[in-house]
C-alpha cells in the first residue's frame, strides 16, 4: 500500500492514527508512504509504515496532469502497488485515474482537510477516510515509536552541548506562521523560570523561526540556552524523548512531541484547537477562547492586537507546567 500525503511537519505526522491503523488491518501489508520524505520518517518505525518516499522528483505531479507524460521507472514505481490512497486537493482530480493507468490494482482520492469551518480534527478526518473503505480498523493510536537511529542521532547533539545527564527542557518559540506565536517575552519568561526550577532550557529553531528565536534570546540574560538549529524530524523525535517538558506554539514540532506522549504544552491563538491541536496523552492546550478566535487565514494575518494570544499569562503556561514538574 502507498499512503500519498504532502504538506507541512504536523500536517503529515497528524497521518500517524491512520498509519497504525492500517497496519492493525492490514499487519503483514507493506506500507510505504510518500511526501516530505524527511517530514514522514518519523512515520517508519514498529506498528508504523516501513518505508517513506520522497514526492518530489518522483513523478507525482505528473500524476495530476490532464496529459501525463512518465517515465518508465515511474510508471512502475506507482503501479507496483496494490492499493494507493492520495491525500490531494480537490483541484488534482487527474490523480486517481493516473495511478489507475499506471497500473494500481484500487486506488482512493480524499481531499487532505476537513471542509472549512467543520471543527472536526484533522486526523480524524485522515483516519475516518481510511474506514470508510475498509482500509483501517478500529483501536487505541498508540504513542509514536522512537527508533535506535533517532537516540543516536540526539544523543550525539545533547554530547556536543553537553546535555547528556540533565533534566532538559524545550522551548519552541517559533511556527509556520509569526501570527501564530505567542510572545517571545514569555517563552523568555518560562526558559528563566524552570532554569532556576532545576531544569535545563534548549531552545529549538526551524527555518522559519529564526526571528522569533532571536528574540527569545534577546530578552534572556547570561547564560544563554543553546539553539538547536535545523535538525530533521528524526532526530528531534530523539531529542525530546530526552525532555521533560516541550512548551511551543501551534507548530509541527510541538505535534512531534505530543504524539511520543511527552508533556505538552501548547499556546493557541487564531488557529483552532479543535482541527489542529497536538494529538497525545499528556498535551495541554492554553488559550484565551476569545470570541474571535479561530479565525479565518486573511483575518489572522491582518490582525495587530493578537489579543487572543495576549491573554494567555506566562502565569497559567506555568501553572501547567509544574502540573506536570
Amino acid at each position: 500500500m502507498l499512503i500519498i500525503r504532502t504538506g507541512g511537519l504536523g500536517d503529515s505526522l497528524l497521518l500517524w492514527p491512520a498509519v497504525t491503523a492500517v497496519r492493525r488491518r492490514f499487519p503483514a501489508a507493506h506500507i510505504s508512504l510518500m511526501g516530505a520524505r524527511a517530514r514522514l520518517l518519523p512515520l517508519v518505525c514498529p506498528g508504523g509504515a516501513d518505508a517513506a518516499h520522497e514526492g518530489e522528483g518522483s513523478g507525482l505531479h505528473l500524476l495530476m496532469s490532464a496529459q501525463p507524460v512518465l517515465s518508465l521507472e515511474a510508471q512502475r514505481f506507482f503501479g507496483g502497488f496494490d492499493t494507493v490512497v492520495a491525500f490531494s486537493a480537490a483541484s488534482d482530480n487527474q490523480l486517481a485515474e493516473n495511478l489507475s493507468l499506471c497500473g494500481a490494482a484500487e486506488v482512493h482520492a480524499f481531499l487532505p482537510l476537513p471542509p472549512a469551518g467543520e471543527p472536526r480534527h484533522l486526523a480524524d478526518h485522515l483516519l475516518d477516510a481510511l474506514r470508510g473503505v475498509d482500509l483501517a480498523r478500529e483501536g487505541q493510536t498508540p504513542p509514536l515509536p522512537v527508533t535506535a537511529a533517532a537516540r543516536e542521532a540526539a544523543a550525539r547533539r545533547l554530547g556536543e552541548l553537553g546535555l547528556e545527564n540533565r533534566e532538559l527542557l524545550a522551548i519552541l518559540p517559533g511556527s509556520g506562521s509569526a501570527a501564530k506565536n505567542w510572545d517571545a517575552a514569555h517563552f523568555a519568561t518560562m526558559a528563566a523560570t524552570l532554569r532556576e526550577e532545576g531544569l535545563a532550557p534548549i531552545l529549538f529553531e526551524g527555518p522559519a523561526d529564526r526571528a522569533a528565536v532571536a528574540e527569545t534570546l534577546a530578552h534572556l540574560r547570561p547564560p544563554t540556552p543553546p539553539v538547536l538549529r535545523d535538525d530533521p524530524p528524526l532526530t528531534l523525535s530523539g531529542l525530546f524523548e530526552r525532555c521533560r517538558l516541550v512548551i511551543g506554539n501551534d507548530s509541527g514540532p510541538t505535534h512531534l512531541a505530543a504524539l511520543l506522549g511527552r508533556p505538552t504544552l501548547v499556546v493557541f491563538g487564531p488557529t483552532d484547537p479543535r482541527r489542529y491541536a497536538p494529538r497525545g496523552a499528556r498535551v495541554v492546550v492554553l488559550r484565551a477562547g476569545l470570541p474571535c478566535s479561530p479565525c479565518a487565514d486573511e483575518q489572522m494575518h491582518d490582525c495587530p492586537e493578537r489579543e487572543c494570544l495576549r491573554r494567555v499569562t506566562p502565569a497559567e503556561v506555568l501553572e501547567a507546567a509544574r502540573r506536570f514538574l
